[in-house]
């Protein structure tokens, strides 16, 4: 019976926090840009350069972003924000080009793409799956690639924790108990202060 109720509480701890993580607006969410780095890549070769070809009518660029944080990120929270467009002058061209199929806008107009992510969290240190951004270039513009920001949710040390023990408590790895024991020993102390 406690087996069951201490299995009930962890997976009830595990499934708020995961639902606090996936409330939050797009708008709300924090960037993430200095620790998750955004690595844009031509997705054919570098279309607006070298002699034979000096501007196109679309370009595709593939996006995947790299976690240099020392903690997960939670996957489903994490989107790609197209912060502007520059013309190879330096001058800010993003209200002459068009990104295409953009998942959706900030409330500042901001076209954002949610990245796709198979596991529930982008540990430290990985890279995350590709999206392909198309930008609608009407006018034959020379451009650099897009200025890319990253956001979304880092997950902190003690939800890590929380979430590596209810695993292994679904996979028969950990007992509840055992999960529930590990977890009372990574909380912070409480502080025995009296008035």
């Amino acid at each position: 019976m406690v087996k069951g109720l201490v299995g009930v509480i962890l997976v009830h701890i595990a499934l708020s926090a995961m639902l606090v993580w996936a409330n939050p607006s797009v708008d709300d969410l924090p960037d993430l840009t200095e620790g998750v780095v955004p690595v844009v890549q031509y997705k054919h070769a570098q279309a607006l350069s070298g002699t034979g070809l000096t501007s196109v009518s679309e370009v595709e660029f593939i996006v995947t972003v790299k976690n240099q944080t020392g903690d997960p990120v939670v996957a489903e929270s994490l989107i790609l924000v197209v912060d502007r467009v520059r013309e190879i002058s330096g001058a800010d061209i993003s209200d002459r080009v068009e990104i295409k199929a953009p998942d959706g806008l900030l409330a500042n107009g901001k076209p954002f793409f949610r990245i796709p992510n198979a596991d529930q969290e982008l540990g430290p240190y990985s890279e995350s799956e590709a999206v392909t951004i198309r930008v609608s270039n009407p006018d034959y513009l020379r451009f650099y690639p897009p200025n890319i920001r990253v956001r979304g949710l880092r997950r902190s040390p003690g939800e890590a924790v929380k979430g590596l023990l209810e695993s292994l408590v679904q996979k028969g790895i950990l007992a509840p108990e055992e999960a529930a024991n590990a977890l009372k020993s990574t909380a912070p102390p409480v502080s025995q202060d009296h008035p």
